[in-house]
């Protein structure tokens, strides 16, 4: 597999979108195909490039993050992927598998927490 391929399998790895809770008025659609550092309005997902993944995982949550490079603004930021495994488990369904919840959270190219975004 080549490189190129690598790299456009990264970007499969992504969620498309994220959901922002809006307090008491529900969730609103947010797209993660844009650039999250400060000063770009980069939206084009033709200008993002995953080019590196890591994994680490435990009993309780799996966390994937992807470094991300902006071809417009010139910058690195991460996409810190977590996967709460057992957020909750059915009352009625004994051999039904827990639930599990998806949080994301952006990050500086040297791993500075630059906000949550939001729920996958």
């Amino acid at each position: 597999m080549t490189d190129k391929a690598d790299k456009e399998d990264l970007r499969y790895e992504i969620p498309t979108h994220a959901f922002i809770a809006l307090a008491r008025r529900g969730m609103e659609k947010i797209s993660l195909d844009q650039c999250f550092l400060k000063n770009c309005d980069n939206n084009d997902p033709e200008l993002l490039e995953p080019f590196k993944k890591e994994e680490f995982e435990d009993d309780q949550k799996h966390i994937k993050k992807i470094y991300v490079k902006c071809k417009k603004c010139n910058g690195i930021y991460i996409l810190k992927l977590e996967t709460i495994k057992r957020v909750a488990k059915s009352t009625k369904e004994k051999n039904q598998e827990p639930l599990s919840m998806g949080i994301v959270y952006a990050l500086d190219k040297d791993g500075n927490n630059l906000g949550h975004i939001g729920y996958f």
